[in-house]
């Protein structure tokens, strides 16, 4: 790993020691410093830490669990690829469980300090747009916020699964300024309907963002080197039978 985390006390309980591995390699490759196809080595993992590799296998084997790592053999534990087909899915399912929590968010807005909540999060969208790390962060603090707000503890658990393994800095990188302006102005419009408390048009609104960034992310994809080989076309790119 080339990150440099803080070790727990030896003495933690064995899952907090779990959950501090978990994080640390789920932030690494979140932010690139792990990358796709890179080897997880155990034993380099556990002197980082300085645990015993058991909590490591355990925090692999959770992480494989949501779709950040994969097992490969010969190989072990690496950090899962993707095809474009692969991207595409996860966001035709993000699109039906995050419209429906922007729906849950727009009914609920008026419980609580939602609002200034909300408000908060569209200018920190506003004021990081040109600024690729912090705005994709502030992204992720959008959604997870409308998941929060959804009230419902079983759909942020299951989004939370789905965007887990997309590497959102890496993905937003390349797909540019250009899909981050126009991805600015889809959450804003989000946010004015969540606010105006339209269910409804919050949650067509959602569907769409996220069908738009799945498209211009597997298009990206297609454009470089980070993505496995569609098993359904060919070098050339024509489909299979």
């Amino acid at each position: 790993m080339t990150t440099e985390p803080e070790a727990p006390a030896n003495d933690a309980p064995s899952e907090t020691v779990v959950e501090h591995i978990i994080r640390s390699i789920r932030d690494a490759v979140r932010e690139g410093h792990m990358i796709q196809g890179q080897r997880l080595i155990v034993a380099d993992i556990s002197r980082a830490f300085g645990v015993s590799p058991g909590p490591v296998r355990e925090a692999i084997r959770r992480l494989a669990g949501e779709g950040l790592l994969e097992f490969t053999p010969h190989r072990g534990a690496t950090v899962r690829r993707f095809t474009e087909r692969q991207v595409l899915e996860i966001f035709q399912v993000r699109e039906a469980i995050e419209g429906y929590a922007a729906r849950l968010a727009a009914e609920n807005i008026d419980r609580g300090d939602y609002r200034d909540r909300l408000a908060a999060c569209r200018a920190r969208l506003r004021e990081t747009v040109d600024h690729l790390a912090p705005h994709t962060q502030a992204k992720q603090d959008f959604h997870d916020l409308l998941h929060e707000l959804s009230g419902n503890g079983t759909l942020s658990e299951t989004a939370a699964r789905l965007t887990s393994p997309l590497y959102r800095l890496r993905y937003n990188e390349l797909t540019g300024p250009g899909r981050a302006r126009d991805s600015l102005r889809e959450h804003e419009a989000i946010i004015d309907a969540i606010l105006d408390g339209e269910g409804t048009r919050a949650e067509r609104l959602m569907r769409a963002h996220l069908h738009a960034g799945g498209r211009a992310v597997a298009e990206a994809l297609a454009d470089s080197d980070l993505a496995l080989p569609n098993p359904t076309k060919d070098k050339k790119g024509r489909k299979h039978a």
